[in-house]
C-alpha cells in the first residue's frame, strides 16, 4: 500500500508571502493545497526557518493548505527591537498566526518550536484541529546539552558575522545537534537558504544572535505539558539524542489520548532526515481526525 497520495509527494515550489502580526513583518511560506480541506501550520525550531520542512510541505499538500512560518529574528521575518524573544514573544506569534490562518488548523511543530505549539494549545484549543510534536522535549534540554551550547548564548553579543561568499556560509553552517542522514549537497542547500547576500555583497546567516539570549527578556507563565488536551502526535527520530525514548513516552503519558511514533532513519532533525515517512506520519494521523468524505 502507498504511504501518501502520489500528487502530494511531487515536487513544488512555495510562494513567499509576509504578514504584520504584533508589529512585526512576519514570513512565511504557502505551499498551496485545497483550503476547503483544511490548514496545516508548520513551525521550525531555535535557530531554523521554513525551510526545515521544505521536503515535508509539499507532501502534506493533499490534506490541506500548507503554511511554514518563521519565528521573529529568524529566516525572513523581522527582528525584535528592542530584543523580544523567548517564550512570550513566539506565543504571540504562533498564535496571531493561525487566527490569520483561519483556525482551527494542524500545528506540527519541530523542536523549539514543539515546545510553543504545546503552550499554544494548552493556552488556546480552540485554534487547533490537531496537534503534532516533532522531537521536542517539551521543556529545556537536558542539562549536558545545556553546557554544550554554552558558547552560542554567549555568541548574542557579537554582531552577526558577515562573510565574504556563499562558500563561506557553507563551510561555517552547522546543524545543532549535528546528528543528520542530509546529504553533503543537502546541507549544502539549506545553509544557502538560511542566508542572505547583504548590500555590501558579503553574505550572512538569517538569523538575530539575540534570540540567544531570550531567559533575560520578557516571560509569560507556560501552562504544563499536561495540559494539552487537543488531538495530539508525538514524532520522535530513532536516532534523535535529544528527545530520549524515555522523556517521549513520559510527553506520552502527559498528554491524554496522545500517539507516539518513532520515525527511522531520523535524527533530532526529523523533517530534514527522513522527509517522507515524517509526512505520512502527519497525513496518517490527519485522516484519522477528520470523518470519511465521498469520493
Amino acid at each position: 500500500m502507498a504511504r501518501q497520495d502520489p500528487a502530494a509527494s511531487a515536487a513544488a515550489e512555495p510562494t513567499s508571502s509576509f504578514v504584520t502580526l504584533n508589529g512585526l513583518k512576519m514570513h512565511y511560506l504557502d505551499w498551496g493545497g485545497d483550503p476547503a480541506k483544511g490548514t496545516i501550520v508548520l513551525i521550525h525550531g531555535g535557530s531554523a526557518n521554513v525551510h526545515w520542512w521544505d521536503s515535508t510541505a509539499p507532501r502534506l499538500t493533499s490534506q490541506g493548505r500548507v503554511l511554514a512560518l518563521d519565528f521573529r529574528g529568524h529566516g525572513h521575518s523581522q527582528w525584535a527591537v528592542p530584543p523580544h524573544y523567548g517564550p512570550a514573544g513566539y506565543l504571540e506569534d504562533v498564535e496571531s498566526f493561525l487566527r490569520f490562518a483561519g483556525a482551527p488548523v494542524i500545528l506540527a511543530a519541530h523542536s523549539m518550536g514543539g515546545a510553543v505549539a504545546m503552550w499554544t494549545a494548552a493556552r488556546h484549543p480552540e485554534l487547533l484541529e490537531g496537534l503534532v510534536v516533532v522531537d521536542s522535549r517539551g521543556g529545556p534540554p537536558p542539562l549536558w546539552r545545556k553546557l554544550q551550547w554554552r558558547w552560542r548564548h554567549r555568541a548574542r553579543a557579537r554582531p552577526r558575522p558577515e562573510l565574504p561568499s556563499s562558500q563561506d556560509i557553507i563551510r561555517r553552517f552547522r546543524l545543532h545537534p549535528e546528528g543528520t542522514c542530509l546529504t553533503k549537497e543537502g546541507l549544502a542547500e539549506l545553509a544557502i537558504k538560511s542566508a542572505v547576500q547583504l548590500p555590501n555583497g558579503k553574505w550572512a546567516f538569517c538569523f538575530d544572535p539575540q534570540t540567544r539570549g531570550w531567559r533575560e527578556t520578557a516571560q509569560v507563565k507556560l501552562p504544563r505539558v499536561s495540559a494539552v488536551k487537543v488531538p495530539t502526535l508525538i514524532l520522535r527520530g530513532a536516532q534523535s539524542d535529544l528527545l530520549s525514548a524515555r522523556r517521549a513516552r513520559w510527553l506520552r503519558r502527559k498528554i491524554r489520548g496522545s500517539v507516539l511514533k518513532e520515525i527511522p532513519r531520523a535524527y533530532h532533525h526529523v523533517p530534514l532526515d527522513n522527509p517522507e515517512d515524517t509526512a505520512a506520519a502527519i497525513v496518517e494521523f490527519i485522516r484519522g481526525l477528520r470523518p470519511r468524505r465521498p469520493g
